[in-house]
């Protein structure tokens, strides 16, 4: 009996010491911001030795979005407390992270407490848009640019959406006179376009209107 015994603690004793010894595992059994950030140093550490290390990487993937997660859960609580550029910086998080729907409510909720401002607009037509819902996706992105006649961004999305709608003659115009505009103005830079599709779509676009 004392030898069973004996051999529990041991065993008990050695997961507690792996415990402390492993930030990794020490992470996951009590994820904070300060043992996410230990874990974090670790592998890092791991890295510093082989960084061909594709597990480690893996690992580090995986913890950034468990992270990730973690936090978005502790914002989501105090949401309605946030000032109005906070929820935009959210909202454009839970966009990031294909949460449209979580998105497009905060969206709304600046268009109804701020409808000048066009950013919100243009975000909640991208999330529209990527649920494929393009009726919405327009109607948000024609206001974006109604607010704002230089949002580059805007005009660029709605010329998509409006392809997609097979309004190939609005789309072509909304799209030449993004393309006149400056695309570095907007500070948001989450949904950007690369210049290669936005050719493509120039390009077709002409031969739909028969210019090309």
């Amino acid at each position: 009996m004392r030898m069973i015994i004996s051999i529990f603690f041991f065993i008990l004793a050695f997961n507690m010491l792996a415990a402390v010894a492993n930030p990794i595992q020490l992470y996951f059994g009590n994820p904070t911001t300060t043992t996410f950030q230990n874990a974090w140093n670790s592998c890092n550490e791991t890295l510093a030795k082989d960084s061909t290390s594709k597990a480690t990487k893996i690992l580090m993937a995986t913890m950034a979005s468990y992270e990730s997660d973690r936090l978005i859960s502790i914002i989501s609580a105090s949401v309605n407390s946030f000032d109005a550029g906070t929820k935009f910086q959210y909202a454009n998080l839970l966009l990031s992270r294909e949460k449209y729907a979580d998105a497009i409510v905060l969206y709304q909720q600046l268009n109804d407490s701020i409808p000048d401002w066009s950013c919100p607009w243009r975000h909640k037509g991208t999330s529209y848009y990527m649920q494929k819902n393009y009726k919405e996706a327009e109607i948000a992105l024609q206001k974006a640019v109604d607010t704002n006649p230089e949002h580059y961004d805007a005009y660029i999305w709605l010329a998509k959406t409006q392809y997609q709608l097979k309004k190939y003659k609005l789309a072509l115009q909304n799209l030449e006179i993004g393309l006149k505009l400056d695309s570095k103005a907007e500070e948001n830079n989450d949904s950007v376009l690369s210049d290669d599709s936005i050719q493509t779509l120039h390009k077709e676009l002409l031969r739909m209107n028969g210019k090309r």
